[in-house]
């Protein structure tokens, strides 16, 4: 098939320079590789572009496996290339993986693996395998197809081609969910991303694994003993599902299989979450975070998805007001609060204004007052400095701040809700 030639793979995907993938081939051959392909994306896009000529392919990295070891492959490139024009970004002992950037190219290297789940979703228990025996550990079908460079021979064991024609992706087995609830996410991002359809025996797969919930570890448990699926990698895939082009749509799709279950059951049905999240991007609030604190708990899954230092305190400055705002609404005093008065309260609380900016996304009954805060009175300040005071003839000392904070408050209590 003239789509897997080498030199043709190279002319459909721009940024990888002429003759790069014969260097590469000729390297594996002198460091007794038995074996070298491409795999992940690429692939599938190359395919994509064959039968769709309008498919923009958007070249991130390349993605190489091989039989054999990426360590002594990673130094024969160097040989052939020169160590400048191969420099070493990472490399990862338990999963036999390099990362590379080959004359700007980022490229991943893999030991072809199989791996076993001793605990679902724990990390795998790795060993060095072959080729197909990798393709066959991987999430969808469409994504399980290999390009061997030394005949330009595809490897498609799971008919990821006629899943492309009719665009339409699976699981490949019955475990998969059960392996890496992960793949749910996955599943929501790749489907928005290519525009296919689950089959419906993959949405069949979700919901039954999520509705027998088989992990040991459940919604609620302590945080620290969560599985890395239901954690760490759960954080990661979530990440990368909200800060894609299609996220929107990606998220919808979450929704609709049932998926965000395994996050948090307040989110799963969640009316205008796509809506609240676009708000807080456009304020420069992590995605992530405005996800989360939409939560049923948002301190409990902040901790349980491994989130930053800064993610938490913003998630616990906006809680912090929540609450506040919650014990305030029980009379009707506020209502007749001025400026100043809400200002001093508010600002006692020592919450960061992005943490106040949440809550304005979450809808608060009290939104107005703050976004006057937020907006207006806050950025209101003293018609009088300290030295002007001591100008005056006033001494040093507290005083002197009592009586700024008496002026800011004073102009404040001229601006109207």
């Amino acid at each position: 098939m003239e789509l897997f030639d080498k030199s043709t793979i190279e002319k459909e995907i721009k940024e990888l320079p002429i003759g790069i993938l014969t260097i590469i081939l000729d390297a594996a051959g002198k460091a007794n590789i038995t074996s070298i392909a491409i795999v992940g994306g690429v692939v599938r896009d190359l395919i994509t572009k064959y039968k769709n000529p309008d498919y923009e392919i958007i070249f991130n990295d390349l993605d190489l496996i091989i039989e054999g070891e990426t360590s002594t492959f990673v130094k024969e490139l160097q040989k052939v290339l020169g160590a400048e024009s191969v420099k070493v970004i990472r490399n990862n002992l338990t999963y036999k993986t390099s990362e590379v950037i080959i004359n700007g190219i980022k490229v991943d290297i893999a030991s072809a693996r199989e791996e076993t789940y001793p605990i679902p979703g724990e990390n795998p228990i790795v060993k060095l395998s072959t080729i197909k025996k990798d393709l066959i550990r991987r999430d969808f079908n469409i994504n399980a197809m290999a390009i061997e460079l030394k005949d330009n021979r595809l490897i498609d064991l799971f008919s990821g081609l006629d899943a492309i024609e009719k665009m339409k992706m699976d699981f490949l087995h019955e475990s998969s969910i059960l392996e890496d609830p992960t793949r749910i996410i996955r599943a929501s991002r790749y489907s928005a991303k290519l525009d296919f359809q689950l089959s419906n025996q993959a949405l069949k797969q979700i919901k039954e694994t999520i509705n027998l919930w088989p992990w040991s570890w459940h919604i609620g448990d302590n945080t620290d003993l969560a599985p890395s699926a239901l954690s760490i990698r759960l954080k990661m895939e979530l990440e990368l599902l909200l800060e894609s082009k299609y996220w929107k749509n990606a998220l919808k799709n979450l929704q609709a299989c049932g998926g965000l279950k395994i996050v948090d059951s307040k989110l799963q049905n969640k009316q205008q979450l796509i809506e609240k999240i676009s708000i807080a991007k456009k304020s420069n609030i992590e995605p992530l975070t405005a996800l989360v604190y939409e939560s049923k708990s948002p301190i409990y899954l902040s901790k349980r998805l491994h989130l930053n230092q800064q993610q938490k305190e913003l998630i616990e400055g906006a809680c912090r007001l929540d609450k506040y705002l919650k014990k305030i609404t029980t009379n009707d005093l506020y209502r007749n609060w001025s400026p100043s008065k809400w200002t001093t309260n508010l600002e006692n609380l020592n919450v960061n204004e992005l943490s106040v900016t949440l809550e304005i996304c979450k809808d608060n009954p009290l939104k107005e007052y703050l976004k006057s805060w937020l907006f207006n009175w806050k950025n209101i300040e003293s018609p009088i400095k300290g030295d002007d005071l001591i100008a005056k003839g006033w001494s040093p000392g507290p005083e002197i701040g009592i009586e700024i904070k008496r002026q800011r408050m004073k102009l404040i209590d001229k601006k109207l809700i």
